[in-house]
């Protein structure tokens, strides 16, 4: 979710008088990189910061020194990003940006214990949403910067709806999705308990489900489908870069996550005009547009199955511009927050 994100603003940035270098964590896919490159940036793979973090240190003031860099941008969900933070303000970085990109973290203890070296060295604060700035900046101002996206990319489109449904014979089906990382946090064991609960009923078979993504509990998930029998009723697609053409054929979206900070899927599904239920662990600030539910997990497999079953399926030619209406006054939209991000950055350069 983040690297598409940041990769959306990237794409629609006016570069013309900057530069825009990026450092990962892990191996980068070749698009993001071509992306990157094309613009005249650079990319710098640097895999050990959790096995090695000294030697990480140790790379990163390497190349920010060298790079003289007049910005530094580290996205995150905890305080672990003061090891970027300090890095930068070694490297003579005057601008040091941390971005909330979530509401919570695994690593609760460090970062509690790395809070005070946080908050002494980032000096401009950013967020996805209100709860993920308050999540990381607790008492103190930091900004909201919109995931947007791609309005005329995800927006409805029933030509490709009616070839992927096609193709994958699924004219007669209510098809029902998912687009996420096989982990914990998007909680798949529970959304596959409640699609087997759906097909208990005597109008189940009419419903199918694909699961788009890939991940470390794939393979577990793919071996509780089976082990339930539906496997005839599921499609794992695996990684897709073709997102935004699989959602045009499905009817309804969920999100059970267990926690999220603002999801980037929820508004690629709402600008496409699919209703979803997705979990009330999610912040509300998601919510753009009327096709959106909210629904606790405590009610188990069960309740969410009978929500799925009374959601109406929109038609979504007839919504399609009341929906992206919606979607730019709550201004997500990646072109208009591409400019804010460009000027915010010239003004924090002007002001150092």
């Amino acid at each position: 979710g983040i690297t598409h994100s940041v990769m959306n603003y990237h794409r629609y940035m006016d570069k013309t008088d900057m530069v825009i270098d990026f450092i990962a964590p892990n191996k980068v896919e070749n698009k993001w990189r071509k992306q990157i490159e094309d613009n005249g940036g650079s990319l710098f793979e640097l895999t050990m910061r959790n096995r090695n973090p000294f030697k990480y240190m140790l790379k990163l003031r390497a190349i920010m020194t060298n790079g003289k860099y007049d910005i530094v941008h580290a996205h995150g969900n905890s305080c672990t990003l003061a090891v970027e933070m300090l890095t930068a303000k070694w490297a003579g970085i005057k601008v040091r940006i941390s971005h909330s990109r979530n509401t919570t973290c695994k690593h609760r203890l460090l970062h509690g214990i790395l809070r005070p070296l946080f908050n002494r060295t980032y000096t401009h604060a950013l967020a996805c949403g209100t709860e993920a700035g308050e999540w990381l900046f607790p008492g103190k101002p930091f900004v909201v910067m919109p995931n947007g996206n791609d309005i005329d990319k995800f927006q409805f489109n029933k030509e490709i709806r009616d070839e992927y449904r096609k193709k994958h014979n699924l004219e007669d089906k209510k098809v029902i999705g998912h687009v996420g990382l096989f982990n914990d946090q998007k909680n798949h064991s529970f959304l596959i308990d409640v699609f087997a609960e759906l097909l208990k009923n005597k109008n189940g078979t009419e419903y199918f489900l694909i699961l788009i993504g890939d991940g470390k509990l794939k393979s577990e998930i793919e071996h509780k489908v089976r082990l339930l029998g539906i496997d005839s009723h599921v499609l794992f697609t695996g990684h897709s870069s073709n997102v935004h053409e699989w959602l045009q054929a499905m009817d309804l979206m969920l999100l059970p996550s267990l926690y999220e900070g603002l999801p980037n899927v929820v508004v690629e599904w709402q600008i496409a005009g699919v209703p979803s239920i997705i979990s009330d662990k999610v912040t509300r600030e998601v919510k753009l547009t009327d096709i959106v539910e909210f629904l606790p997990l405590e009610g188990g497999a069960t309740v969410w199955a009978e929500q799925i079953r009374r959601t109406k399926l929109e038609d979504r030619e007839a919504i399609k511009d009341i929906v992206i209406s919606q979607i730019n006054n709550a201004g997500f939209n990646v072109k208009d927050n591409a400019k804010q991000l460009e000027i915010l950055y010239s003004e924090l350069v002007e002001q150092s």
